[in-house]
């Protein structure tokens, strides 16, 4: 197997992670808000939720280095050695802090990274954003289009992502309320309302993750 081949299973691979995952997070969710189940049982189908959404968040880092990877060997792209060193470099930094992040056992140090990464994000769609559009106007670097449509949708699938974490930040208080025993009246509509609110950013998620793969494939763009 050549570093093509193997690169491109992997790409492969991360799509299917990324999508399969993202659906049991979605899945998982729906016990999690049922209030017919006990605290404890929510709070197990919590931590499913959790691995699961692991699984996007690998990803994630992962997808560019490998199609970019795969376009130069394929010479629709020119990057040079260096370039694409220091996109390996940034990816694989960024997959450290989000396992470091969900690992941890610190939960100062845990909530620092989170917030790290956090705004990592937005200054990375910025980024990856500018390169894409400049390289629909110049194909200079990039010169396939799809491998620009393919980014500004993944600019999309980021912040999509922030929109879900910001709609959970008042999801948490409520949720430990309701383990801890100091559920209130609106707890259970609270929990409820924060999770429907995540959906239409899920189901962009979904949307966006296939079109990548259609692009990828060239069946649309």
């Amino acid at each position: 197997m050549n570093t093509y081949l193997f690169l491109k299973l992997i790409h492969v691979l991360l799509f299917a992670f990324w999508l399969g995952t993202d659906m049991g997070t979605y899945y998982s969710s729906k016990f999690v808000v049922n209030p017919k189940l006990t605290a404890g049982q929510r709070t197990t189908a919590l931590n499913i939720l959790l691995g699961c959404d692991l699984g996007p968040r690998i990803a994630m880092p992962l997808v560019t280095p490998t199609g970019l990877h795969m376009a130069s060997l394929m010479g629709i792209a020119k990057i040079s050695d260096g370039a694409l060193a220091g996109i390996w470099a940034v990816s694989i930094l960024w997959l450290v802090l989000v396992l470091a992040a969900h690992f941890s056992k610190n939960e100062g140090l845990k909530k620092k990274l989170k917030t790290i990464d956090f705004w990592i994000r937005p200054i990375l769609v910025i980024g990856i954003g500018a390169v894409a559009i400049y390289n629909l106007m110049h194909p200079t670097h990039l010169m396939a289009p799809f491998l620009n449509y393919k980014l500004l949708v993944l600019c999309g699938l980021i912040l999509c992502g922030l929109a879900i974490r910001q709609q959970l930040s008042k999801f948490t208080p409520a949720f430990v309320d309701l383990v801890t025993g100091n559920e209130k009246p609106d707890t259970n509509a609270i929990l409820k309302k924060k999770m429907d609110n995540c959906m239409p950013y899920v189901y962009g998620i979904w949307v966006g993750t296939i079109a990548c793969a259609a692009l990828g494939l060239h069946l649309i763009g």
